[in-house]
């Protein structure tokens, strides 16, 4: 049977010590949204002349067409490949947003408004007239799991690895989960939870959990969003700082930066030599050891390569077998990432680090790729351990599981808890 609330909850477990429950029912106002456009003089540090504390940071391997049509907040960060695309209409993000590897942002003419604290996580698309995080309820709200009431004063809206926003509002106090959609014309309202894979496209969907598309906000997801937002706004900062000691410093093959997570920056480390190749067209960041020579990488890497270990470290990869554009890894905090031989990944894959949660505890294996392993255009991997010689289905997503060697997961489905929770991608 499928337990909606497992999936996000157990995502959630690393932070949950940083919930800060308030009873209050009050609507924060937007700040002062700070005039950055992220045109030439402003990159990758908006504005150029910005404290790194402050600072917004666009990674130079951002694709940005009409800047001038962009407007950024502080402390935002766009990371590699993320695509702001302003040419229907304008792009507004508000402070202490991130923009993760290869998500996407095209508007239609009335344009797209990011709110304050919004995570558009790795491969996310927001296109049409979206407005997320702009609005919405404070609480309280009643979490499913305990029972309890509790707000969020300072609240956050997250769209999750691979979703997509098509012209929907998205209030705060939100969670578009993974591999899921929300559709044009549709509210989604504040204490609500779009389970991973489904397709809302009526208000009434949105609303209603008898219908199977949406669950209540829990205190794990404020927590989740919060842990978030942090880590990305003290990414902002560290790349900033980076650039400011060289700009070399932030393109091709090079350094994480120095963050609470990992304070001590390190480089790549590639066919047993250590690399920092600044012309580089791929982002190979931090600790990350590859066994292929980087001749080798030219010849298996396709375009717009994310693989960025600034947070969890150290990436361990073997001899690639190919992988095709727009492919991330990423990792959580305190979290390694192990991937074996003669592994091939098709377009817009994700394999993101993280232990699986174990009775509440992230406590379990933490991500592992076996040798031979196959994982087709839009799949998702996370806190998974993947047997040898396995494969998963296009647009399909692995979490919190173990799966043995030769298993095969079919295209669009969620695949969940050692297939305790199994459900279908439902777009």
């Amino acid at each position: 049977m499928f337990k909606p609330r497992t999936i996000f909850s157990a995502f959630t477990a690393i932070i949950l010590a940083f919930v800060l429950v308030i009873q209050v029912d009050a609507q924060p106002a937007l700040a002062t949204l700070a005039s950055c456009s992220p045109t030439a003089v402003n990159r990758p540090i908006c504005p150029s002349t910005a404290a790194p504390a402050s600072a917004s940071f666009i990674d130079p391997a951002a694709i940005i067409t009409n800047p001038a049509n962009i407007t950024l907040g502080e402390k935002v960060y766009v990371a590699p490949f993320a695509r702001l695309n302003a040419t229907n209409g304008p792009i507004i993000i508000h402070d202490g947003s991130n923009i993760q590897d290869q998500v996407s942002i095209t508007p239609s003419v009335a344009g797209a408004t990011i709110g304050e604290r919004v995570i558009l996580a790795h491969l996310a698309t927001v296109k049409g007239t979206a407005r997320i995080g702009l609005t919405g309820s404070t609480g309280p709200f009643t979490d499913p799991v305990s029972g309890v009431q509790f707000s969020n004063t300072q609240p956050e809206t997250f769209i999750a690895f691979n979703a997509e926003v098509d012209g929907a509002t998205i209030e705060f106090n939100t969670v578009v989960n993974f591999l899921s959609r929300v559709g044009p014309g549709v509210t989604l309202p504040s204490g609500k939870v779009v389970l991973p894979g489904k397709n809302v496209t009526s208000n009434i969907e949105a609303t209603s959990g008898s219908l199977g598309k949406v669950s209540n906000l829990t205190q794990a997801d404020v927590a989740l969003m919060q842990g978030v937002i942090a880590v990305n706004q003290s990414l902002a900062q560290g790349y900033t700082q980076l650039a400011v000691a060289n700009p070399s410093n932030v393109t091709g093959i090079n350094f994480s930066p120095s963050t609470p997570n990992n304070p001590t920056p390190s480089l790549p480390t590639i066919g047993g030599v250590t690399v920092q190749d600044p012309s580089y067209p791929n982002r190979i960041i931090g600790n990350v050891i590859l066994q292929d020579s980087l001749a080798a990488l030219n010849q298996k890497l396709g375009n717009r390569i994310s693989i960025r270990a600034d947070e969890g470290q150290p990436f361990n990869i073997g001899i690639l077998a190919g992988v095709a554009n727009d492919v991330v890894f990423h990792g959580l905090a305190t979290t390694n990432l192990t991937i074996g031989n003669g592994n091939g990944y098709g377009p817009r894959v994700l394999v993101h680090g993280g232990r699986q949660v174990v009775n509440g505890v992230d406590s379990g294996p933490e991500t592992r790729l076996g040798n031979d392993v196959g994982l087709a255009p839009d799949v998702v991997i996370f806190r998974a351990d993947i047997g040898n010689r396995s494969a998963v289905g296009r647009k399909s997503g692995v979490f919190n599981s173990t799966l043995p060697a030769r298993t095969h997961i079919r295209s669009r489905i969620i695949y969940a808890d050692n297939g305790s929770l199994i459900s279908r991608v439902e777009w």
